[in-house]
C-alpha cells in the first residue's frame, strides 16, 4: 500500500475506531480491525480515484500557502541583508519607497527577457524605485561562464562601470569567456585591471554570500527571482511584477 493509502487508511482507523468504540477508548485496534479498514479504504478509492485527485490539490495548495507564508516572513528577517549589504550595486536613494532586489543569472535565458521592464522600471521611477542588483549565477559550475560573467560585472562596479557592463553582458544571448572580455573592451574598462580583480577573493566570497542568502529563501528556486519591498515575483512575469510593483508605489 502507497504511503497516500496507508496515511487514508490509518485516518478511517483512528476515526472508525473513535466512533465505534467510544466506550474503551484506551483499547488498540487489533491487526485484523486494520488490516479491514484499509482493504474498506483501498477499494472505495479505487472506486472514486477523483477524490485522490481532489485530496492532492488540495494538498498542493496547502503547500504554496505555505511557502509564501515561509517566504515573506524569511524576506522580513533577511531585510537588511537583501536590500542593503553596502557592497550591491543599487540605482536609486535608500530611502525610496519601494526597494526592488533582483537575483538573477547572466547565462538565463528570462533575466534576459526582464531585463527591459527592470530597465523602463528604473527611468520611469528614479526617486520611488530602489534597485538592488546581486548575481546568483546557478546555471553553471564554478569554473562556467556564469560565474565568471558575475566575477567580471564585481570587478567592472571597482571601476564605476557595473551598470553599463551589466546591462552588456545581459544582452548577449551565448556568453563565453572571450566574449565577456570582448565586451569589457567595447565598454570602456581596463581589461588587465578588470582581470585582477576578478581573481580577489572579495568578490568570490560576495557571490558565495548571494547563494548562500538565495537558499534561505524558500520560493527562491531559480532565476530572476525579484524581492519587491515584502513581496516576491518567481520568474519573469511581466503582468505580476507590474501588478506588484504598482501596489507598492500605490500603498
Amino acid at each position: 500500500m502507497s504511503k497516500f493509502l496507508r496515511t487514508l487508511a490509518a485516518t478511517s482507523l483512528l476515526t472508525v475506531s473513535s466512533l465505534g468504540m467510544a466506550s474503551c477508548a484506551q483499547a488498540a485496534p487489533s491487526a485484523s480491525d486494520k488490516a479491514e479498514i484499509e482493504e474498506i479504504v483501498r477499494a472505495y478509492l479505487l472506486e472514486n480515484p477523483e477524490i485522490i485527485r481532489e485530496a492532492l490539490i488540495e494538498l498542493q495548495r496547502k503547500e504554496a500557502e505555505a511557502e509564501l507564508a515561509r517566504t515573506t516572513d524569511v524576506i522580513a528577517e533577511l531585510s537588511d541583508q537583501l536590500f542593503f549589504d553596502p557592497r550591491d550595486y543599487s540605482v536609486g536613494p535608500k530611502n525610496a519607497k519601494v526597494q526592488l532586489v533582483e537575483f538573477f543569472d547572466y547565462n538565463c535565458g528570462y533575466c534576459k527577457r526582464s531585463t527591459d521592464w527592470l530597465q523602463e522600471t528604473m527611468a520611469k521611477h528614479p526617486n520611488d524605485v530602489r534597485v538592488v542588483f546581486k548575481e546568483m549565477p546557478s546555471l553553471t559550475g564554478p569554473t562556467g561562464t556564469s560565474f565568471t560573467a558575475a566575477r567580471a560585472a564585481l570587478a567592472a562596479q571597482r571601476q564605476g562601470k557595473y551598470s553599463k557592463f551589466h546591462f552588456a553582458l545581459m544582452n548577449e544571448r551565448a556568453l563565453t569567456e572571450k566574449r565577456i572580455m570582448q565586451l569589457a573592451d567595447i565598454n570602456g574598462l581596463d581589461s588587465e585591471q578588470l582581470a585582477r580583480d576578478m581573481e580577489d577573493a572579495a568578490i568570490e566570497r560576495q557571490i558565495q554570500d548571494n547563494l548562500d542568502l538565495a537558499r534561505q529563501i524558500p520560493a527562491l528556486t531559480g532565476t530572476p527571482f525579484f524581492v519587491i519591498n515584502d513581496e516576491f515575483v518567481s520568474g519573469a512575469g511581466i503582468a505580476e511584477l507590474n501588478a506588484k510593483l504598482k501596489a507598492e508605489l500605490e500603498s
